[in-house]
């Protein structure tokens, strides 16, 4: 129908419109969450499904809910994946005897049986997107009725993901509805969506066409004449557009598909600069009786776009550079359970970056993350979670097409998704290279799934675009057909992290771009761990620093924005995440976060926020390093390199006070060498813009190391040191900054003979381990050791002191393989029986130290001293090796008196 003008004639039949239905506020439907006062137990109890079982004694929780937030964390390998149940009562009012109830499962991993008052109301295979189950005859009007939720997070060769580099936690983690609406609704099963699908076959600055579905359903046993009604309104709810039509509902249907069309004239753009929202109100009427029988809203936007190796990406005829992050839905210490308030966090955080991009990866997430980025201008690739591998199966097939069907209907409106991703890196490693038939076999399986993935999205939803994520493994991508199955490739590259160099990056890409003509790629993950406790001024690779990250993130981002063919690209990963199988600095986390699991800012996450965003930034590089420490120069001051983000061109930075002159900023940057004194100093930077100035400051707490340490006997109060290693350690925590070795010169402290341990890898070497050190949170302290030392000596002045020593065995002697390490593999190492005494100032303090037979592989020791240092001679830690090396983590020494 013909579009209706905004006179006053339209104004007036609005109005009457609504006053010729006054039973529309009673009748529409109600939706509303039962989170609360669930009963919950973490074991498979069968008779848990019956109406009269007993859950008096399980715990009460409220959902969102996992049972993983803490065995995912612990010292023990492994975490809980089985069954587990949640049971709740609810009252069903008398007055909804007439009313068809459904109940919506924002999210559950992974496998989920429903039973209402004994009674199974429907299973749900996949644990990342939303499903309903229509449980009106399995209701009792008018009394209390019993809800059993048996979920079970197991491996399943039949649902994917089947491994991947997150942990998968399990339970009810999303919020769960019940919907009431009338007999004669808009479906509430049609894949767990609202049953409207909103289509622009053509947007330009002047004409919007809209294509409205409308999934109906008819529960009575009676035909019905409806009137199906679609308001346009704008973003101050004033009604642009309305288009009616009858139909027939016939007895006892489902999910009947009515089409109608409107035009909107000039209609203003959905942007990432202006995110321009209209909304669609869908209405049923029952013809006869004149009355509103169920209604739903849709949130739309009008754009067009185009991806091009040419042009990028353009966007109602702007061309962008598609940057964000990746994001995984997990926060510290409650797992995957989040509320929406993390959610929106999460992508207020991506905007204020300067941020236009979001992959959600690797599998659809919570509504409010979708909501968020059609209100903010972010846009989205949505995945479902076919990650690392498949199975070669009808039931992983089937599995795999029907999550990508709910993927495409539960955010079919969204303005903000614009790509439908599948199958990330699924040639990793491929099964059967032992078997040449076999291993055939398999990449035939995987590039007809692709394909059968590919075909159903196009016929779902051909506006939009499709990408598979690849590895670097271009060779085997093309043999397999995926590299001209999706319209976009995402390459998934770590050149400079797992292995390689940074500038194998660049190159990939072009050569990549040379043999794929014509295809856009997004660079779908980059990215570097990172420990913010950890730092070095001079950084290596794997050290886990933020430091090496900065070089990493500097390097990959130049490349990027050079390069055309690269239409975006997505940092991995906005947020720290949990990942139980890996150690690293922080163990069970995937660090490579641009803010970390409580959402502290890294200095990469500071560094894209001046390249990206158009206001003005000056953020003091390390703000969050408050604690450091170092040894004092002739002056008393200890120099020390602070970089600022800006972007504004040039930066003044002041100490205590004191100007330290202007840098200009280059690519974003401008780095000072800061005489810290010891104690409090306050750092400053200072930028112009307009005719203002931009500030920001820090405060740092600097632990000064006297040189020589006799300097003076108040001045030397403790010092702590990692052993074999180049990183500072901060512990917030203990207020301690932990410092990288040196070796002994007279006066001062330090080491005297061995070697740094380094841990041999396919691609090279990593300069500690990333073993999860037991009995400690303070991994980094025992990650790193000086093989075959001979002492440590302090010269310190006379008095009393405390020193710790820190041990564990960290050598592997079959190390663990990890998937996602892209092949950089750890190596076995040859591990000897080592047993060693240890003097200080030659009194035996340890007697035959055999660490591995003590405490096991991997274990935290600490032995604590009191000890005398007399007559200026100090303290001297000596190690007397009787089998193998002598080996030292880290010491402490502390001055008592």
């Amino acid at each position: 129908m013909k579009i209706q003008s905004m006179g006053n004639l339209f104004r007036l039949f609005v109005v009457l419109m609504l006053l010729l239905f006054p039973a529309a506020g009673g009748a529409v439907r109600i939706k509303y969450s039962i989170n609360e006062l669930w009963r919950f137990s973490r074991q498979d109890a069968p008779q848990a499904s019956s109406s009269g079982f007993s859950d008096a004694s399980w715990e009460m929780v409220h959902l969102p809910h996992t049972w993983n937030c803490s065995d995912t964390m612990d010292d023990e390998q492994g975490y809980y994946r089985g069954a587990a149940w949640y049971r709740r009562s609810i009252h069903i009012p008398h007055n909804y005897h007439n009313k068809q109830i459904t109940i919506l499962f924002e999210g559950a991993n992974q496998e989920v049986e429903l039973f209402v008052n004994g009674n199974s109301a429907g299973t749900h295979a996949g644990g990342y997107t939303r499903f309903s189950f229509d449980i009106t005859a399995l209701l009792k009007p008018g009394a209390d009725n019993q809800l059993a939720v048996k979920v079970n997070n197991r491996h399943n060769p039949d649902i994917p993901p089947l491994s991947a580099d997150f942990t998968f936690f399990g339970g009810i983690y999303r919020d769960v509805y019940l919907v009431v609406s009338s007999q004669q609704h808009i479906s509430t099963t049609h894949y767990a969506s609202d049953g409207v699908y909103v289509r622009t076959p053509e947007v330009s600055e002047s004409l919007a066409k809209l294509s409205i579905e409308t999934m109906l359903s008819n529960a009575s046993s009676v035909k019905k004449q409806v009137i199906v009604e679609h308001l346009l309104m704008d973003a101050d709810q004033i009604v642009v557009g309305t288009v009616s039509k009858k139909y027939k509902l016939g007895e006892k249907t489902v999910n009947i598909p009515v089409s109608q069309y409107l035009e909107l004239k000039q209609p203003s753009l959905w942007s990432p600069e202006s995110p321009y929202l209209y909304s669609v109100c869908t209405r049923v009427y029952d013809e006869k009786k004149k009355q509103v029988l169920d209604e739903v809203y849709q949130t739309i936007g009008f754009r067009w776009y185009e991806f091009t190796t040419e042009k990028g990406f353009v966007m109602n005829g702007k061309p962008y550079k598609l940057i964000g992050t990746n994001r995984h839905q997990c926060y510290d210490r409650i797992g995957n359970a989040l509320p929406d308030e993390i959610h929106v966090k999460d992508v207020l955080l991506l905007k204020q970056m300067g941020g236009n991009f979001l992959r959600v990866s690797h599998y659809p997430q919570d509504p409010v993350v979708m909501e968020m980025c059609d209100k903010l201008g972010i846009i989205t690739s949505v995945e479902i979670p076919i990650v690392n591998e498949i199975t070669m199966s009808e039931g992983f097939t089937s599995t795999s097409l029907e999550m990508t069907r709910e993927m495409i209907f539960q955010d079919f409106n969204r303005p903000s998704v614009v790509i439908w991703a599948y199958m990330n890196e699924v040639l990793l490693y491929p099964p059967f290279k032992n078997n040449p038939q076999k291993h055939d076999d398999y990449l035939k399986a995987v590039g007809l799934l692709a394909q059968q993935i590919e075909n159903q999205i196009r016929k779902d939803d051909p506006s939009r675009y499709t990408m598979i994520p690849f590895h670097a493994n271009i060779d085997l991508y093309d043999q397999t057909g995926l590299t001209h199955i999706p319209k976009i490739l995402g390459w998934n590259l770590y050149q400079g992290w797992y292995g390689s160099t940074f500038d194998r990056f660049g190159s990939f890409l072009d050569s990549a771009s040379e043999r794929l003509k014509g295809i856009p790629f997004i660079i779908t993950e980059y990215g570097a761990d990172v420990d913010p406790r950890l730092h070095s001024f001079n950084p290596l690779r794997m050290d886990y620093t933020q430091e090496w990250a900065n070089l990493y993130h500097e390097e990959y981002i130049r490349a990027i924005m050079a390069r055309t063919f690269v239409v975006g690209a997505t940092i991995w990963n906005l947020n720290d995440f949990h990942s139980e199988e890996r150690g690293n600095a922080v163990p069970h986390i995937n660090s490579k976060g641009i803010v970390t699991t409580t959402r502290q800012l890294k200095d990469t996450y500071l560094h894209y926020q001046a390249l990206l965003l158009q206001s003005p930034v000056v953020n003091i590089g390390g703000r969050n390093w408050t604690i450091r420490g170092g040894n004092a120069d002739s002056n008393s001051t200890c120099m020390q390199p602070v970089k600022v983000y800006s972007n504004l061109p040039e930066v003044e930075f002041f100490i205590n006070g004191t100007s330290l002159g202007r840098k200009t900023t280059v690519e974003a940057i401008a780095e000072f060498t800061i005489p810290f004194i010891n104690g409090m100093n306050v750092l400053e930077a200072v930028g112009h813009t307009n005719g203002r100035e931009i500030r920001d400051l820090i405060k740092v707490d600097f632990k000064m190391i006297p040189v020589p340490l006799k300097c003076k006997k108040q001045d030397f109060t403790s010092i702590n040191v990692m052993l074999g290693s180049k990183r500072y350690f901060e512990d917030k925590e203990m207020d301690v900054i932990w410092l990288p070795e040196q070796e002994y010169t007279h006066g001062n402290w330090g080491y005297t003979g061995g070697s740094a341990y380094v841990k041999p890898t396919r691609f090279g070497q990593q300069p500690a381990s990333d073993v999860n050190v037991a009995g400690t949170d303070r991994d980094p302290v025992f990650q790193t050791m000086r093989r075959g030392i001979e002492s440590f000596r302090l010269d310190v002045p006379d008095g009393e002191y405390t020193v710790s020593l820190y041990f564990a065995e960290i050598i592997s002697v079959s190390p663990k393989v990890l998937v996602y390490n892209l092949g950089d593999d750890p190596l076995a190492e040859e591990k000897n029986e080592r047993v060693f005494d240890v003097y200080i100032n030659e009194q035996q303090v340890i007697h035959e130290l055999n660490i591995a037979k003590e405490a096991g592989d991997h274990r935290a020791i600490i032995r604590k001293f009191i000890v005398q240092a007399k007559d200026g001679t100090g303290i001297n830690i000596r190690f007397d090796a009787l089998k193998g090396e002598a080996v030292l983590n880290a010491l402490r020494v502390y001055h008592n008196n």
